[in-house]
């Protein structure tokens, strides 16, 4: 009957009218689009530029050149690339524009002071309103006389300003269009030699005759040269058609110089899609409706809510797993060697840490707790990675020669899993600090986390589950196993660490900031076993003492990595 009457009735031909309406509404919108959002430079997103060492694909560099200018933000909601292009073939409109970021709020607030003294219009106060909300602020805005004094002022604190100093010259310096042309390494060598140093676009366009060039088929320099300059001319004149044939045309003379040995272009798309996704760093949204379903679970025993978090984080550890293995396969090594990838591969460790000790106590009242506290864990580690883009670059480089050592995938990777777990065990600690502020009893785990989990095995005599177990005695099992792996763990780790220091360094130890506060962590939990042997509320203290391991372990990890200066630095 519905069918017919839909058949039949005006709702078909209303459909139809509206149908055609917006379709012609799309269509003439279409070419009332901004320049930006017409222009398809998909084609040069995935052609191979050298930078760094490295080959990468063109987004992704673009992406990180403009994050040097820009920060975290997004220049007038375009893509990264569209931006570096443009901020190339129009210089002056950037100069004018708000594109330079100052990360430091205290920063931002002195420049702004002295612009509004400079200048105390109702104008300016906006401007500079907006400059302290979004840090973004105009290059003409930095070369005044009243900025460059503050800016003075600001060079001689090295402790507090010089870093941000730096930063807002690197700024000036990147988006400088000789700068931008400069670094368009794009054109490789012919001879097949990939790690030789390959050709700017200027090669081609204003040194021809350079004797560089010569190992550049003559053909394929001036195919090179005649899309390039259509790219340009297209870009000039506003015309997104040419310059996305254009586009096309380049990308593909460039692979032709050297087809077999230009790099694959299937690493290039997977990087290129890698980098437009934000790194596969959402994912944390997916790890926080595990945790709120586990956290339903475990706390109001809903065996569906259980059952839901586990499969939801199941899924989120299938995404953060296909995150790191593609970037494992963009970088060509295994992802541990800055900042980023330690946090995201620390808390990927974690999550399978928990999926198998969730699998060795899928009998007993400790089940879902594991995969809570690395849900957690991974959830405000990819919310960091993801939000924080400063502090954590994601961009992908070579390693720090030191680091090319066998102790380094062995020493480093130890540390981080010993950090997860710590960071796991504040969470079931935190847990249990809770529930004994509600008033909850003040057990604990009396054969403590080993012995917890030999019995809560398919081998031994499960641990009593359910309503039955006291809340209190799980808790603190739980936090036991994960600081009891986690203390073995970092101790290892510290040794392979003096033996990797040794081979590096020619000393084992050095008191480097990094090192003593690793040692900190280490002894904070050897405290903790002493303590529990010796106080009555053992549940209780150990669960302020894994908190305070934590916050010992992100103070490791925040401070000594962004405001002390250490040989640990680059980590």
């Amino acid at each position: 009957m519905m069918r017919r009457a839909w058949s039949r009735g005006p709702w078909k031909s209303l459909a139809f009218v509206l149908f055609a309406l917006f379709a012609r509404v799309a269509v003439a919108d279409e070419s009332a689009l901004p320049f930006a959002k017409r222009v398809d430079l998909t084609p040069l997103a995935t052609i191979a530029v050298q930078a760094d060492g490295r080959l990468k694909c063109l987004s992704s560099f673009a992406s990180e050149m403009m994050r040097v200018v820009s920060g975290p933000r997004a220049i007038a909601d375009q893509d990264p690339l569209f931006t570096y292009l443009d901020m190339l073939f129009h210089p002056k409109a950037y100069r004018e524009a708000d594109v330079i970021f100052v990360k430091s709020a205290p920063s931002r607030v002195r420049l702004a002071d002295a612009l509004r003294r400079a200048d105390p219009s109702a104008e300016m106060a906006l401007r500079m309103e907006s400059f302290e909300a979004s840090g973004l602020i105009s290059e003409e805005f930095l070369s005044q006389e009243a900025v460059l004094a503050v800016l003075e002022e600001m060079q001689v604190d090295l402790v507090r300003s010089a870093k941000v100093v730096d930063a807002i010259e690197s700024a000036l310096r990147v988006k400088d269009p000789r700068f931008l042309l400069s670094r368009l390494r794009i054109i490789p060598r012919g001879d097949g030699a990939m790690q030789r140093p390959w050709h700017g676009i200027t090669t081609v366009i204003i040194a021809e005759e350079q004797a560089s060039a010569l190992d550049v088929p003559v053909q394929a320099r001036e195919a090179v040269a005649a899309a390039w300059k259509q790219l340009v001319n297209g870009w000039l004149e506003g015309d997104a058609t040419m310059v996305s044939s254009a586009a096309t045309a380049l990308a593909a003379e460039l692979r032709s110089i050297d087809p077999n040995g230009y790099p694959d272009l299937r690493r290039l798309q997977w990087e290129h899609w890698y980098f437009a996704n934000d790194h596969m760093t959402k994912t944390w949204i997916v790890y926080l409706a595990a945790s709120i379903l586990l956290l339903l679970g475990v706390v109001w025993k809903w065996p569906r809510a259980r059952t839901a978090g586990t499969i939801v984080f199941a899924l989120a550890l299938a995404l953060h797993t296909i995150a790191v293995l593609l970037r494992w396969y963009i970088a060509g090594r295994w992802p541990n060697s800055n900042m980023f990838e330690a946090v995201t591969t620390a808390a990927w460790f974690g999550c399978v840490a928990a999926l198998v000790l969730e699998y060795v106590s899928r009998r007993s009242a400790m089940r879902s707790f594991f995969a809570l506290g690395a849900a957690v864990s991974a959830m405000v580690a990819l919310m960091a990675a993801h939000f924080l883009t400063v502090q954590l670059n994601p961009d992908i480089n070579n390693m720090t020669p030191v680091l090319h050592d066998v102790w380094l995938y062995i020493h480093t990777n130890v540390i981080i899993f010993s950090y997860v777990l710590i960071f796991m065990a504040s969470v079931s600690g935190a847990l249990y600090l809770v529930h004994r502020a509600l008033g909850g009893a003040a057990s604990y785990a009396r054969v403590g986390g080993a012995g917890s989990l030999i019995l809560a095995s398919p081998k031994g005599t499960p641990l009593e589950a359910g309503a039955r177990a006291a809340t209190g005695e799980v808790l603190d099992g739980v936090t036991m196993v994960l600081m009891e792996l986690s203390f073995v763990l970092l101790w290892t780790g510290i040794i392979m660490g003096a033996i990797w220091a040794d081979h590096s360094w020619g000393r084992p130890w050095g008191w480097d900031p990094k090192e003593v506060f690793a040692l900190n962590t280490f002894l904070v939990f050897a405290v903790l076993v002493h303590v529990r042997l010796r106080v009555k509320d053992k549940g209780l203290w150990t669960a302020v003492l894994s908190v305070v391991g934590a916050l010992v372990m992100l103070f490791n990890w925040i401070v000594i990595n962004f405001v002390i200066t250490g040989l640990h630095s680059y980590a």
